[in-house]
């Protein structure tokens, strides 16, 4: 249990950081490299408990969290039923590589309940990344060829192979050169259009850039086209089901895989159990991740048993990692499972995250700093501009300033460039997510004063 009232958050009782936070943070920052999250060094806080959409700092500082600790708290902080289930697993056995248990079995069957017939064979890892490179190698084992098709401002991960299908994000800069194959198409972001067209007449024609891409740069061996069906970290830009059904087309036409990177838009956080159903389209591979063990370490791959069968990537031993399809995330796995099983916490999800989205666009109205609000669920997002017309993107400097301001008001979020991601959990109830809208009101108010 925790030792703290959820309910009176937001609120800060210190400078950020306080004083036992700087304490902790020095002695930590006496060992941790200096490459953290930016948020996490421009605060300096130091996190000790949390329930629900609230967070405590070693200040007794409450946070009403705005960002699910990176999308990973779908289901709150500390839920009752993810920690029991943990612990009485812990009993019992704490890990034996990916040797079958029944708390694995009892997990795949709970997560086969929520997935279409062509999605109920799975091969487990620990992160994303790790998920996106196994996803790249099957596609590849699978249908005989090396191209691999993503699209600008997409996010799979950190590791060379997921950088190199990242159009454009500064963070994969001085890592290069990147791996062969991949093939960058322009994305559908309605917001900046590759097309410089109109979302209410273009027809979703930048469809016709995925095939040129195609038809031009590609040797007709397409292996794969990988997507986010909403792209998170690359700005909250939910794609049109035209578009995504355009590439299911592309693959039913070249033999390629489709693969929906879920890591961040599945188990609920966009409305649905799974942001692929809002569109009607069902992918080959899918991949899941963050959410789906409540802040324990998961990932995977769900796809049909033929494709993860096939070739080299169906052979003995060719899946396995240390640390995949461990009891321990099977466990957490199902309970979370278990807790949105009866529907009700999505269904809070997509009511708040509705109420949110109003707010939003009513904020939007009233300051000239926000050029565009969009998002599914409670997957949701400002981009922040220094002029409408223009679009032009706010600088770094603004959005660690918007940050800060929100922390001495209670609120935390993850973003910290132009686009501000708001995903809080899917837990919250209404009451406290408009008060997190109200102090990013306040915030705004401050910022564009400034």
């Amino acid at each position: 249990m925790t030792g703290f009232d959820p309910a009176l958050a937001p609120r800060v009782l210190t400078d950020l950081p306080g004083p036992r936070s700087r304490e902790l943070w020095e002695r930590d920052a006496v060992h941790h490299a200096s490459n953290s999250s930016p948020g996490a060094q421009w605060l300096g806080i130091v996190l000790q408990d949390g329930a629900g959409a609230v967070v405590r700092d070693v200040d007794d500082n409450l946070f009403v969290d705005f960002s699910s600790g990176a999308v990973v708290a779908n289901v709150g902080h500390a839920p009752p039923a993810v920690r029991d289930a943990l612990a009485g697993e812990a009993s019992r056995l704490m890990h034996f590589f990916d040797f079958a248990t029944p708390a694995r079995a009892e997990f795949f069957e709970s997560l086969a309940r929520t997935l279409p017939p062509a999605l109920q064979t799975f091969q487990m890892y620990s992160t994303g990344a790790e998920a996106v490179e196994a996803a790249l190698r099957l596609a590849k084992s699978y249908t005989g060829k090396y191209e691999v098709m993503s699209f600008h401002q997409a996010w799979h991960g950190r590791t060379l192979g997921a950088m190199s299908l990242m159009g454009g994000f500064p963070l994969k800069q001085g890592y290069g050169p990147f791996a062969p194959g991949v093939l960058h198409s322009p994305n559908a972001n309605c917001y900046r259009c590759p097309l410089d067209l109109d979302r209410d007449s273009c027809a979703v024609a930048c469809t016709a850039l995925v095939d040129r891409v195609y038809e031009q740069s590609s040797e007709q061996r397409l292996a794969a086209v990988i997507v986010e069906p909403v792209q998170g970290v690359g700005g909250v830009i939910p794609f049109p089901p035209e578009f995504l059904a355009h590439l299911r087309d592309l693959c039913d036409h070249t033999g390629a895989l489709l693969i929906f990177d879920e890591i961040l838009t599945g188990v609920g956080r966009t409305g649905p159990m799974w942001a692929f159903e809002s569109s009607g389209v069902v992918p080959d591979v899918l991949l899941a991740g963050k959410g789906l063990a409540g802040g324990y370490p998961i990932s995977l791959i769900a796809s049909r048993r033929e494709v993860l069968d096939a070739g080299p990537f169906g052979r003995p031993g060719a899946g396995a990692s240390t640390f995949a399809s461990g009891n321990l995330a099977c466990a957490a796995g199902t309970a979370v499972l278990g807790m949105l099983a009866d529907g009700e916490i999505l269904a809070n999800g997509r009511r708040v995250g509705a109420a949110m989205l109003a707010a939003l666009h009513e904020l939007a109205d009233r300051h000239p700093i926000i050029g565009d609000v969009r998002g599914a669920g409670l997957l949701l997002a400002l981009e922040l501009v220094t002029d409408r017309a223009a679009k032009t993107p706010v600088t770094p400097d603004v959005a660690r300033r918007l940050l800060t301001a929100l922390a001495r008001r209670g609120v935390l979020v993850a973003g910290a460039g132009a686009v501000l991601r708001i995903t809080p959990p899917l837990v919250i109830d209404e009451a406290m997510a408009l008060a997190g809208v109200a102090a990013l009101d306040d915030a705004l108010t401050e910022i564009e004063a400034a």
